[in-house]
């Protein structure tokens, strides 16, 4: 196996819905992926776009998101490495559901949707994986649009924090300084409503900023 192929074949390890395959059925999907580069806000796929390909980052991260005729956005989340997408539409043949676009430079690597149906076809590890790894998106969305029909828009915003956030040196950081209005965007309310509910924060001694990283100084307040 040539040394590029190998790489290939880890960075599709990383996929939730591919860790089930074997060595041959990871090399065959490794055979027949492409690697390409998105720059720092390049367009990757089109919401209402046909479906020809998935993909899959190795390096860098995607916005994937949602918008209207007005340039209105809703952002359904932010991926880094081992994410996939893309798949949906090529598997039904539907348009895109979503537009995404690179947060900063990003490798990826590309997969026709006529070779991702083949290797379906010949590998039943692989379907099961998909099937897998679907029905847990779905419990996802499910989990997502509870929040927004039943949350608050600072119980929505707390909780994506978290989500955002890991451990590190006996701290709680967001590595990331999310901008209010990504922030916005990513729960459904306006930036103004973010902005004031981040000042709070900070004026309560909840979070400080750390350079171009959140840090949760305190448990958050369960309510606002």
């Amino acid at each position: 196996m040539t040394r590029n192929l190998k790489s290939v074949k880890e960075s599709l390890s990383r996929v939730a819905m591919f860790q089930s395959l074997g060595e041959s059925d990871l090399e065959a999907m490794a055979s027949v992926a492409r690697q390409i580069t998105a720059e720092r806000g390049e367009l990757i796929v089109s919401q209402g776009s046909d479906g020809e390909s998935l993909y899959i980052v190795v390096s860098g991260q995607i916005r994937v998101y949602l918008s209207d005729e007005t340039g209105k956005e809703m952002i359904l989340g932010l991926e880094g490495p081992g994410a996939i997408f893309g798949e949906i539409a090529v598997l039904d043949g539907e348009p895109r559901s979503a537009s995404v676009a690179a947060m900063e430079q990003t490798e990826l690597l590309m997969i026709e949707g006529r070779e991702f149906r083949r290797l379906l076809e010949a590998h039943a590890e692989l379907s099961l994986g998909v099937i897998a790894a679907l029905a847990g998106m779905i419990r996802k969305l499910t989990d997502a649009t509870q929040g927004l029909a039943l949350q608050s828009a600072y119980r929505r915003l707390v909780a994506r924090l978290h989500e955002r956030s890991v451990e590190e040196g006996g701290q709680t950081i967001v590595p990331e300084r999310l901008t209010h209005q990504l922030l916005a965007d990513m729960i459904g309310c306006s930036r103004e409503m973010v902005s004031r509910i981040m000042s709070d924060l900070a004026k309560g001694g909840y979070i400080r900023t750390e350079g171009k990283r959140w840090v949760i100084v305190r448990k958050l307040p369960a309510d606002y």
